[in-house]
């Protein structure tokens, strides 16, 4: 059986080319930054990526909150992640660091008092 030299190299690109999308990426995407506050909501997702379906939804939630501006609405379920049973001392840590960054970005946002 003789294999053509086109085919041949054909042949490892494939197996190259299938090689390249294999490996598994541990890095976090960067934080977002919001009004100069920078926001760890990449953080917060992976933190919660092994959390039951509803502690996921909730994390997508917040992320949401966040970035349509409904701050209050993202404390408070940050608050109810943090009370949770379920969540684990890692967790709590992302938890209270993300409450300290939405509490900045919203002290940042308020208008000035006329």
């Amino acid at each position: 059986m003789k294999i053509s030299r086109a085919r041949m190299i054909a042949l490892l690109a494939a197996g190259f080319l299938s090689c390249l999308g294999c490996g598994k990426s541990d890095k976090i995407p960067p934080a977002g930054e919001i009004n100069g506050v920078v926001v760890d909501i990449p953080k917060l997702t992976v933190a919660f990526a092994n959390a039951s379906p509803e502690a996921q939804t909730a994390v997508t939630q917040i992320g949401l909150d966040i970035r349509y501006k409904k701050y209050e609405d993202a404390l408070m379920s940050l608050d109810k992640r943090l009370n949770d049973p379920s969540t684990t001392e890692d967790q709590k840590k992302v938890v209270n660091q993300v409450i300290d960054e939405v509490k900045k970005l919203a002290g940042s946002t308020q208008a000035p008092a006329q």
